[in-house]
C-alpha cells in the first residue's frame, strides 16, 4: 500500500441478507490526493438482486463530512465511483476511518428509504500495523441494547482508543463516544449503546464499530461490524385487544341468545 491510499482489503460494507429481492452493496476506494486537501474516489457495487434507485453517500473524515449523489441507478452487478474532498490541514500520519452512510430508495417512485453503514481505512502518510484487533458480537434490542466491543493489543503494546458507532436508518448511538484503555497483553471490554427509533419490528440491522487510537505519534484505526437483531413488538396484547373484545362480545351474545331460547321452551311447557 501507498503512503497515500485506501485498500479494498481495508473496506466493508455491512449488509444483512433477506429472502425477498434487496439492494446489497460492496464498497472500496482509493485516496487521490494528500493532505492538506484529500480526495477519496468511493466505488459501490451492487451485489444484491434489486436496483438501489437514488443512491447517495455522506462521508466523514476527520471531523469533516461531505456529501454526493451517484449518477443514476445502481443495478444488481454494477459499480458505480463517487468523489469526495475534504480539507483536512495537516492530521498525524497514519491511519484514518472514512465513516460512509449509503442511503438509498428501493423504488424508482422515491419514499422506501433504506440505508447501510460503511467505512474505509486510508492510510495518510504512514502505513503502520494494527494497533489493536477489534470484535463485536451480535446483539439484540427491544428498546435499548449495548453493542459490546472486545479489544486486544495487536502489537504488544498498550493503547487508549476511541470507540464509535455508526448505525444506519431506524437506529440511534446514544451517549458519548467511550475511551477504553487497551493493556499489552489480554483483552478488554467496552460499551457502546443503541436506541431504536424507527427500524421495524423484527429486521436485522447492521452496525459498525470504530477503535481510534488516541494520542499517538502515529495514528491508527480498527473496525468491526456486528448485527443488531430488533426484536418483535412485545406489546402483542394491547393489539389484540380488539380482537379479542370482539370474540368476547361474540361468545356473550350467543351466550344470551341461547339462555332466551331456553327460557323461551321453558315457559311454553
Amino acid at each position: 500500500m501507498s503512503r497515500w491510499s485506501a485498500s479494498s482489503l481495508f473496506a466493508a460494507l455491512l449488509f444483512v441478507p433477506s429472502a425477498a429481492a434487496d439492494v446489497r452493496l460492496e464498497v472500496s476506494g482509493a485516496v487521490l490526493s494528500a493532505p492538506p486537501f484529500v480526495e477519496v474516489r468511493v466505488d459501490l457495487t451492487n451485489r444484491g438482486d434489486a436496483v438501489a434507485h437514488a443512491v447517495t453517500i455522506e462521508a466523514e473524515l476527520l471531523g469533516g463530512r461531505e456529501r454526493t449523489r451517484l449518477e443514476g441507478d445502481l443495478p444488481p452487478g454494477q459499480t458505480r465511483g463517487a468523489y469526495l474532498r475534504f480539507a483536512v490541514g495537516f492530521p498525524p500520519a497514519g491511519v484514518h476511518p472514512l465513516a460512509l452512510h449509503v442511503q438509498y430508495s428501493r423504488t424508482g417512485a422515491g419514499g422506501d428509504a433504506a440505508s447501510q453503514r460503511a467505512y474505509l481505512l486510508l492510510a495518510l502518510g504512514a502505513t503502520p500495523p494494527a494497533a489493536v484487533r477489534l470484535a463485536a458480537p451480535d446483539v439484540r434490542l427491544d428498546t435499548s441494547a449495548a453493542v459490546t466491543a472486545r479489544l486486544e493489543s495487536a502489537d504488544g503494546r498498550a493503547h487508549r482508543v476511541r470507540l464509535r458507532l455508526l448505525t444506519p436508518l431506524g437506529l440511534q448511538p446514544f451517549g458519548t463516544e467511550p475511551e477504553v484503555d487497551v493493556p499489552a497483553t489480554g483483552a478488554v471490554l467496552g460499551a457502546l449503546k443503541v436506541l431504536r427509533g424507527s427500524a421495524p419490528r423484527p429486521s436485522r440491522q447492521g452496525v459498525v464499530v470504530l477503535a481510534e487510537t488516541v494520542g499517538e505519534e502515529v495514528a491508527n484505526a480498527s473496525a468491526a461490524t456486528a448485527v443488531v437483531e430488533v426484536q418483535p413488538d412485545p406489546a402483542w396484547l394491547p393489539r389484540l385487544r380488539r380482537p379479542l373484545a370482539a370474540v368476547v362480545m361474540a361468545l356473550l351474545a350467543g351466550a344470551i341468545y341461547a339462555e332466551l331460547r331456553e327460557k323461551r321452551r321453558r315457559d311454553r311447557r
